[in-house]
């Protein structure tokens, strides 16, 4: 079993693309391509991830959601306090590694993919500050660049389909439109619930005792979301 260890280029930043932005690309490449051969730790990929939000490539910056998807694969979770303890709140730097954290839990969910831990919680915190990131199907980093959400999703659709297995992956036909839908569908279903909603959506079949809970307590559930009069009140107390 190979070990990897950081190269040097590494230590430079991604953003500079003369000092070797090519061979850069071509390191991170080679660790998405054989994630379950290297060894890398927390510290390492908090460092590539640092590094990338920081990139003015956006090629780079595609890769973000296919490192946490690493993260996930190696069992890794993701410790905020040393994301984000390095910038003022206002830093530039951080509010870039918040957005692509923002929008990458996203796409975790829309694929239908287990995040790696923390994920979803730093999502959370941050959807009030950021809103709906994917609604316009891009979004604007400090340097000015914009960054495709497809493009996010492609790399992590590519990175999954080589490095899981077919039963880790399970894709849900829900549009990137749909922005922060798991987190709210968090506050409505159970972790059951969700999962015979997304079932439902995907066409896939019930078991008899699914079936019927299903239309015991999630139709109910739906049905009520759906009613106008629901949807007017909620928007009611809500302006008050």
């Amino acid at each position: 079993m190979r070990t990897y260890t950081m190269d040097a280029k590494m230590d430079k930043p991604l953003s500079d693309k003369s000092a070797g932005s090519e061979t850069t690309l071509h390191v991170l490449d080679s660790l998405l391509q054989d994630s379950g051969q290297k060894k890398i730790n927390e510290s390492q990929l908090m460092i590539i991830l640092d590094a990338l939000a920081t990139s003015d490539d956006a090629a780079m910056v595609a890769r973000f959601p296919a490192v946490l998807a690493i993260c996930a694969r190696r069992g890794l979770g993701l410790n905020s306090q040393a994301l984000f303890s390095r910038y003022w709140e206002t830093s530039p730097k951080r509010q870039n590694l918040e957005k692509l954290m923002l929008v990458s839990s996203t796409l975790f969910a829309l694929e239908g993919l287990t995040p790696p831990r923390n994920l979803d919680k730093i999502a959370a915190s941050l959807s009030p500050k950021y809103g709906d990131l994917l609604a316009s199907g891009e979004f604007q980093l400090s340097n000015g660049m914009c960054i495709s959400v497809r493009n996010l999703q492609t790399t992590l659709k590519n990175f999954t389909a080589n490095h899981f297995t077919p039963s880790r992956i399970q894709s849900r036909a829900v549009p990137v439109t749909s922005g922060n839908l798991n987190m709210l569908l968090d506050r409505l279903f159970s972790p059951k619930q969700k999962e015979l909603v997304f079932k439902k959506l995907d066409g896939k079949m019930f078991t008899k005792t699914e079936r019927e809970y299903y239309s015991r307590t999630v139709r109910k559930k739906l049905e009520a979301i759906a009613n106008d009069d629901v949807a007017m009140l909620a928007k009611k107390l809500m302006s008050k």
